[in-house]
């Protein structure tokens, strides 16, 4: 979940260093404006990540592993 006090470290700095432990897909969830929103990414081959997903109201991949569920309202 990203927070304010952790934007730059969760946006930037995290995903240098799931991409040089090799981690295949990540996905990062946000509250904007009390909805849940669930970005989604996948490594390149080459390095970095490629987005692959904003999902708002419904959370549909096939990627790290099937998934197709409700993403429910932000309560904090």
């Amino acid at each position: 979940m990203v927070s304010p006090r952790t934007k730059t470290k969760d946006r930037k700095h995290r995903p240098l260093q799931y991409a040089e432990a090799g981690i295949k897909c990540f996905w990062r969830v946000e509250n904007e404006d009390d909805q849940m929103v669930v970005y989604t990414f996948e490594l390149l081959p080459e390095g970095g990540y490629a987005p692959t997903g904003v999902h708002r109201g419904q959370l549909e991949v096939d990627r790290p592993f099937p998934i197709d569920i409700e993403l429910p309202e932000v309560t904090w």
